[in-house]
C-alpha cells in the first residue's frame, strides 16, 4: 500500500503557507519536485504542470464556513475536528481564509459512509459554539457517489 494523501501532500509542502505568509493558496511548484516520483521525471514542466494519479477508496471534500476571520481560531477547530489532532477518526482538515468576511475548515473525509458530513458539521458547530463563533451549512466541493448516479439516473431518463 503507499502512501496517505495527507503524507505525500506534507511531504510536498502543499499544505504550507504560501500566500501573504498566512494564507494557503494551492502548491507553489518549485523547479525540482521536492519527493522523488515513483515514475516521470524529477523536474516540474511549467508549460505541462504535474499530475498525481493514485487509486483510493471514495473520499468527500466538505468545507464549512466559519463567520469570522480569525484564522488561528479555524486552524484550533480544524486541529480538534482531525483524526491527527483527536478528533473525528477518519476526518483531515484544514483552517482557512475563505473570502474577505470569513473562514473555514476544509475537511477531507475518508470515510465518509463511517463519519459522514453531517457528524462533521455538528463537531464544527459545537466547538464554533465554545469560541463564539457563527458557523454556516457546510457543502460539499465534489460529487457524492449518491450525487453522481442521481444524475445518471435524470440523464438516461430524459434522454428516453
Amino acid at each position: 500500500m503507499g502512501k496517505a494523501l495527507d503524507t505525500i501532500r506534507r511531504e510536498l509542502g502543499y499544505y504550507r503557507p504560501n500566500f501573504r505568509g498566512i494564507q494557503w493558496a494551492g502548491w507553489a511548484q518549485p523547479e525540482q519536485v521536492p519527493v522523488k516520483p515513483d515514475e516521470g521525471p524529477e523536474v516540474v514542466s511549467r508549460a505541462r504542470g504535474v499530475v498525481m494519479i493514485g487509486a483510493h477508496k471514495w473520499v468527500a471534500m466538505y468545507n464549512i464556513p466559519i463567520m469570522s476571520t480569525d484564522l488561528s481560531a479555524a486552524r484550533r477547530i480544524a486541529q480538534r475536528v482531525s483524526a491527527r489532532g483527536g478528533g473525528l477518526p477518519t476526518v483531515q482538515t484544514l483552517g482557512l481564509f475563505h473570502g474577505e468576511d470569513s473562514t473555514e475548515i476544509a475537511c477531507i473525509l475518508l470515510e465518509p459512509n463511517q463519519i459522514g458530513a453531517d457528524r462533521v458539521q455538528n463537531h464544527v458547530e459545537t466547538l464554533a459554539s465554545q469560541e463564539s463563533l457563527d458557523v454556516e451549512k457546510g457543502y460539499f466541493t465534489d460529487l457524492s457517489p449518491e450525487m453522481i448516479i442521481e444524475r445518471y439516473m435524470k440523464l438516461i431518463s430524459s434522454s428516453s
